[in-house]
């Protein structure tokens, strides 16, 4: 929990740098930003807003179809929760999949085994990278022009996202494929508790290690069996991707951008979330404004990059972090509220 906290106040710190740092380069002062902002068009924030909620929706949805799939009923405000989680908290620590242990912590107090949680996080990590690389692939193949035009230290990131998500994906997917990488690292820690002299500790460990591996192959087995639903699960993770994409979109149209340039926008922000995505800096802060500054210019002015960079980056990140946090919230109030129900009711 001190970590969590810690590296919460390092992304205000980050925010505020980032946002002074905008303001400072670009001589944007505040109540020119505001006017922007408030001469923005409400009919395209109302969509930038719902994308940004979409974003949140459609993990929660895919991780709701798996779990079902293996056996547990989760209910559609479940996986709003467990999306939340994951989102928040990947928002304040230095990984892409940060947050998967928060996700993880809800899953298990709603009685969702460890190895379903397991395996679940796992598809939908590998559903989730996938649908990034098949954007950024895209983008390279059709608008190889506008990765071009991006400066040097751009064009790297760029390059170097690609690269690191094709790691992480070839990684998750022999984790699913082969159990026996996960049996090795399990038996490894069985001979350091051996060596330790805890004997019967390290038997215990080995038999439940024996009992988790052949509950996860079960479930790779189910889920790989199950064409339909991994389909479902990458196109699910695709419209999270593009939701998150379009809320960019949206505020350039709010700020009375030509509608013929939507697709170029859509583009550059595609290279923004790759560039930016596997950085080891909370929530990419930072990262992700300079590198959509650098893009927007291919379009705008820097005064009108700046608070297209603002605005986007207020609504599609700040903006649902604060969503996903009251969401967390609430989710653990309400468990505490059911633990404390159930044990008054098992003292009647």
């Amino acid at each position: 929990m001190k970590k969590k906290v810690l590296w919460a106040i390092i992304t205000l710190l980050l925010s505020i740098l980032t946002i002074y740092a905008l303001f400072y380069n670009s001589g944007l002062s505040l109540p020119e930003l505001l006017q922007d902002i408030k001469e923005a068009s409400p009919m395209w924030l109302i969509p930038a807003a719902l994308c940004m909620l979409g974003y949140i929706f459609f993990e929660g949805r895919s991780l709701v179809l798996i779990l079902r799939t293996l056996g547990y009923p989760a209910k559609k405000r479940q996986g709003f929760l467990y999306a939340s989680a994951d989102i928040y908290f990947s928002s304040i620590t230095p990984s892409a999949t940060g947050g998967q242990p928060a996700s993880a912590y809800f899953m298990h107090k709603n009685g969702i085994s460890a190895v379903v949680v397991t395996v679940s996080l796992i598809l939908n990590l590998t559903m989730y990278t996938l649908a990034i690389i098949t954007l950024g692939l895209i983008s390279l193949i059709f608008f190889p022009h506008i990765f071009l035009e991006f400066a040097l230290p751009c064009k790297i990131m760029i390059l170097i996202g690609i690269a690191a998500m094709g790691i992480l994906l070839s990684f998750f997917l022999i984790l699913l494929k082969k159990q026996s990488i996960l049996l090795s690292i399990g038996n490894i820690i069985v001979k350091i508790i051996h060596k330790l002299h805890f004997k019967t500790a390290a038997e215990k460990f080995k038999h439940k290690l024996d009992n988790m591996i052949e509950k996860y192959n079960e479930c790779v087995v189910t889920l790989a069996g199950k064409k339909k639903l991994l389909v479902k699960t990458y196109f699910l993770n695709l419209f999270q991707r593009i939701a998150q994409i379009l809320v960019t979109v949206f505020c350039y149209y709010a700020m009375h951008g030509n509608l013929a340039d939507g697709l170029k926008i859509f583009i550059i922000q595609t290279y923004v979330v790759i560039g930016s995505n596997f950085i080891p800096v909370p929530g990419a802060v930072g990262i992700s404004e300079f590198l959509m500054f650098f893009g927007y210019t291919m379009l705008l002015s820097e005064e009108a990059a700046y608070t297209l960079a603002i605005l986007g980056r207020g609504i599609s990140f700040y903006t649902c972090s604060i969503i996903s946090i009251f969401t967390v919230i609430l989710g653990y109030i309400m468990i505490r509220y059911k633990r404390i129900h159930r044990n008054n009711e098992g003292i009647k």
